[in-house]
C-alpha cells in the first residue's frame, strides 16, 4: 500500500505534465486551462502533506485560473486577492503560508492580464515563490514541477517572442498591459472583458 508520501507525488507529477504542456500552447484560454487542471492537482498533493495554505491557495488559483478564461476585468483580480488573503491567514502554518500568499498573489496577476506575454511575466515571478515553498516543504517532485515549469516559460515565450521582449523594461510597455480595461488584443488570445 502507498504512502500519503507517495500520492502525494503521483499527483505532482500529473500536475507536472499538465505545467510542461501550458506553456508550449499560445492559446491564453488553452494555458490556463491546463494551469487550473495542474493546481487542482496541486493543491491535492499538498492536502496529502497536510500543508493546509498551500492547498487551499493552490485550490482557489485552480477556480481562478477558470474564471479568468472568461473574464480579465481587475474587479475579479482583486476579489481572488482578497480571498487568496483570507485563506492563507484562516490556515496560516508561518513562513509557509506568506511564501505561498506571494506566489499567489502574483499568479493572481498573471491569471487577469488578457496579453499571454504579461501572463508567463507574472508567472515567472510567481513560480519562482512556489519553488521556494516546495523547496522548504521538502516535496522532490513539486521542486522538479516548479524548476521545469520555469524552463518551460522560459522555453514558450523564446519560442513566440524571443527574449528581446522579456526584459525588465518592457514589462509594463508596449500595446499590451495588464492593468488597462480596453486592450487591442489578437482574436485568438481575447478573453471577454
Amino acid at each position: 500500500m502507498m504512502s500519503l508520501f507517495l500520492w502525494s507525488q503521483l499527483l505532482v507529477s500529473l500536475a507536472l505534465l499538465l505545467d510542461l504542456l501550458s506553456f508550449q500552447l499560445r492559446d491564453r484560454s488553452r494555458i490556463l486551462a491546463c494551469l487550473a487542471l495542474s493546481c487542482a492537482l496541486n493543491a491535492g498533493h499538498f492536502a496529502l502533506l497536510g500543508h493546509w495554505s498551500a492547498a487551499s491557495l493552490l485550490l482557489l488559483a485552480s477556480v481562478r485560473f477558470l474564471v479568468s478564461i472568461w473574464r480579465v476585468r481587475s474587479i475579479l483580480m482583486w476579489f481572488f486577492m482578497g480571498l487568496a488573503c483570507a485563506a492563507a491567514l484562516a490556515t496560516y502554518q508561518g513562513l509557509l503560508s506568506w511564501i505561498g500568499l506571494l506566489a499567489s498573489l502574483l499568479q493572481t496577476r498573471a491569471a487577469f492580464c488578457p496579453d499571454d506575454r504579461q501572463l508567463r511575466r507574472w508567472m515567472l515571478l510567481g513560480t519562482l515563490c512556489w519553488l521556494v515553498n516546495n523547496l522548504l516543504v521538502g516535496s522532490p517532485v513539486a521542486v522538479l514541477m516548479e524548476g521545469l515549469f520555469l524552463v518551460s516559460n522560459l522555453v514558450g515565450y523564446y519560442r513566440y517572442y524571443g527574449f528581446r521582449h522579456y526584459g525588465y523594461r518592457n514589462w509594463g510597455r508596449g500595446t499590451h498591459h495588464c492593468d488597462r480595461s480596453k486592450v487591442r488584443v489578437p482574436p485568438s488570445d481575447q478573453a471577454t472583458p
